[in-house]
């Protein structure tokens, strides 16, 4: 049985192991049950007031690394000189080495008015918002879009009022304000269905394209040309068994092309790069044949009731007129979304006369089927090379390009935001003062190129506030491809419009000008126009009249009035594709102006 001493027997002592100092456990309890022992003094805060903004001055007598001598007093805090210091009367962080660390400065100005000193107003109660305030704060559009002629009061504000609360212009306001009314999903459910019936439409050109290519070879080939110079044999035989054709020709040559030959193939939707309506208005096809890497570009043409597939650009080899791969063959790396292509007119007799006095015809792709294009990439290439391919696809652009790209990227950023509150009223009537400046005649072709000094693109820049460096122009002017050309010009310095909201403005255009002349006038619009489906004419804010009057204002730059041109009319949503962000707002935005 084991033994338990009592508390008696306990042991009374204790040595410390590192001072070797004998601790005595009942003189300990009789330091802690002494009354007169010193103990945590009480908080004095006799002479606190609202103007204190210094430590009080018994804290300076533990500043510095010195140890005090009594540590039962609760108010020592041991600085850390590894980490840093923080200085109570200077307010401010300090390294070990003495050193000052940024942004760690404390605000302790005695002069400032304490918080306690303030007396806080309850704010207004809020007004009753209106049901048209409402549905403008539900909808998903940001706040850089909203205009702000939706807030209600706006009226009963002064006219200094008005103009800080304004966000744009008030040409801008007329034409954002078609944001906020309309259905937002009725316009991307018609952009789904006009995607269906462009697919439709690829079908029936494929077939008429296959028919034209088989049918155009076999004729063509020189095979048929060999029996016509053999001299002719008159042989007695009964008349039944005589050769009753015409001509000598034959249905298939030895080297005629089949539909298995043309099927790897790949099919897209372009475009010509133009400032001229005809040409712009075409609606174009291509196809590129894997076989022997030639390329055909058609025009779909609806004549009567039927529609026909004309060809434009015949099909052949065609090769690469600048940069990196120049003289070298197209391929199918190539042909993806928004790609440039580039053809020599001289070369080519099929062209229309208002593109063939040109040098060079360059070609847009808007749609192009990816995963068809990817398919026939990868189709016989081993495994080995297969990562190379599919980087080449996800990686289009050369590293020439992408400097190009972001060089370009920053001057976008430095001109938009310089005007950004007035992006309509500066981009119209500064593409209408380097028409002036070009001494375009009124009855002349203003969709043609339109050529200024250099001089005359800086003082446009200065005439509307616009600044850009030397070296930002610079690069500008080096990348044109047309020297002066002022349309080019602006898309380098405010960025171009890509082709899914190009396709959009296409077809808003194509429906004020059916006739595809390039020109249009201002009573040929106004039948068009969604004047009353208009925030303004919804609410009452302006009558009819006002409401035609405001629209009107938009194209009063034209040099024509009341005659607009296809460039002009470009001009303006040129410049609301740099007011609106979103893809998806800028289609609403034409389809709810223009009952699209």
């Amino acid at each position: 049985m084991s033994y338990r001493p009592s508390s008696a027997r306990r042991q009374q002592t204790s040595i410390n192991p590192i001072t070797g100092e004998k601790i005595e456990y009942a003189k300990k309890a009789h330091a802690l049950n002494d009354q007169a022992a010193p103990i945590i003094p009480s908080l004095d805060l006799t002479n606190v007031n609202d103007s204190d903004r210094q430590p009080p001055p018994s804290a300076h007598q533990y500043q510095g690394s010195a140890r005090p001598g009594s540590a039962r007093l609760g108010s020592y805090r041991p600085t850390s000189q590894a980490y840093g210091n923080f200085d109570h009367q200077k307010a401010i962080y300090t390294n070990r080495h003495g050193n000052i660390l940024q942004n760690t400065q404390f605000d302790l100005n005695p002069d400032r008015v304490p918080a306690m000193d303030i007396q806080v107003v309850p704010p207004p109660p809020p007004r009753p918002m209106s049901s048209r305030t409402q549905r403008a704060l539900s909808t998903r559009l940001p706040d850089s879009v909203r205009p702000a002629i939706i807030l209600d009061g706006i009226s009963g504000l002064s006219h200094r009022e008005r103009s800080l609360s304004s966000i744009n212009s008030p040409i801008d306001e007329f034409q954002l304000a078609w944001l906020e009314s309309g259905n937002y999903q009725d316009s991307l459910q018609k952009v789904a269905a006009d995607e269906k019936n462009e697919q439709r439409k690829h079908e029936l050109m494929t077939e008429q394209v296959l028919s034209d290519q088989l049918s155009r070879y076999v004729l063509s080939d020189v095979e048929q040309e060999e029996d016509r110079h053999k001299p002719m044999i008159m042989q007695q035989q009964p008349r039944r068994n005589l050769d009753r054709r015409m001509h000598e020709t034959k249905v298939k040559t030895s080297t005629s092309l089949t539909e298995n030959l043309l099927s790897k193939r790949i099919r897209f939707s372009c475009r010509i790069v133009t400032r001229d309506g005809k040409d712009a208005l075409r609606d174009l096809f291509g196809f590129y044949f894997m076989l022997d890497r030639t390329l055909a570009i058609y025009e779909y043409r609806v004549l009567g009731k039927r529609s026909n597939a004309l060809p434009l650009i015949p099909r052949g080899q065609y090769v690469h007129l600048s940069g990196y791969n120049q003289r070298q063959p197209y391929t199918l790396l190539d042909f993806y979304q928004g790609a440039r292509i580039d053809f020599e007119t001289r070369t080519i007799m099929s062209l229309p006369e208002t593109v063939r006095h040109q040098t060079k015809l360059t070609i847009s792709i808007i749609l192009i089927d990816e995963q068809e294009r990817q398919t026939l990439l990868l189709d016989g290439v081993q495994d080995l090379k297969r990562r190379e391919v599919l980087y080449a696809v996800k990686h289009p652009y050369s590293t020439e390009q992408l400097e190009n790209q972001r060089y370009l990227a920053d001057v976008h950023q430095l001109s938009k935001s310089q005007i950004k509150q007035r992006t309509l009223v500066v981009y119209t009537n500064l593409a209408a003062y380097y028409r002036r400046r070009a001494n375009m005649d009124r009855y002349q072709e203003k969709d043609s190129i339109c050529i200024c000094e250099k001089e005359d693109l800086l003082a446009g820049l200065h005439e509307y506030k616009i600044h850009i460096s030397a070296g930002h122009f610079s690069y500008v002017w080096s990348h044109m491809s047309i020297q002066g050309e002022a349309n080019e010009f602006l898309t380098l310095l405010f960025g171009e419009i890509n082709e899914k909201r190009f396709a959009q403005v296409i077809k808003a255009y194509s429906k004020i000008d059916p006739s595809k002349t390039g020109y249009t006038n201002i009573d040929t619009m106004k039948k068009f126009v969604n004047l009353y489906g208009h925030p303004y004419g919804i609410q009452n804010h302006l009558s009819d009249e006002q409401l035609w009057t405001r629209f009107c204002d938009t194209f009063r730059f034209a040099l024509d009035y009341p005659r607009i041109s296809y460039s002009e009319f470009l001009n303006v949503y040129e410049a609301l594709n740099i007011a609106v962000d979103q893809d998806d707002d800028f289609i609403h935005l034409i389809n709810n102006t223009w009952h699209i």
